[in-house]
């Protein structure tokens, strides 16, 4: 029974003592535009799906999202390596509605939000 007490507490010890995992979140680009190599398009519900979406494969480096004013649903397009940033272009669709783009990076936490 000691035995069994010691080793749980041994666990216990390694376990607070095991760095955080790293996980994988998305950051916005704040006032730029991204570019890189598209591997995927999506047309999917709303901007969570498209950032699940990357965070769920390992060869997605970032996303651009598109959305028409007033829509929920739009385009995700999933990138692959290195990504390139630029100017924020204002697109719009062919009767005017303007087409809201968001970029985004995936970038690695640790579970303490760093």
């Amino acid at each position: 029974m000691y035995a069994a007490l010691l080793l749980g507490t041994l666990c216990s010890a390694l376990q607070a003592a095991t760095p955080p995992e790293k996980l994988p979140r998305m950051t916005v680009i704040q006032g730029k535009d991204v570019s890189g190599t598209v591997y995927k398009k999506l047309g999917l519900p709303d901007r969570q799906y498209c950032w699940d979406a990357c965070l769920k494969e390992d060869k997605c480096s970032g996303v651009r999202w598109g959305v028409v004013d007033g829509d929920t649903a739009g385009l995700c397009l999933l990138l692959t390596g290195p990504l390139s940033y630029k100017e924020r272009v204002e697109p719009r669709t062919q009767d005017g509605k303007p087409i809201h783009v968001t970029g985004a990076r995936k970038d690695v936490q640790s579970n303490d939000g760093t």
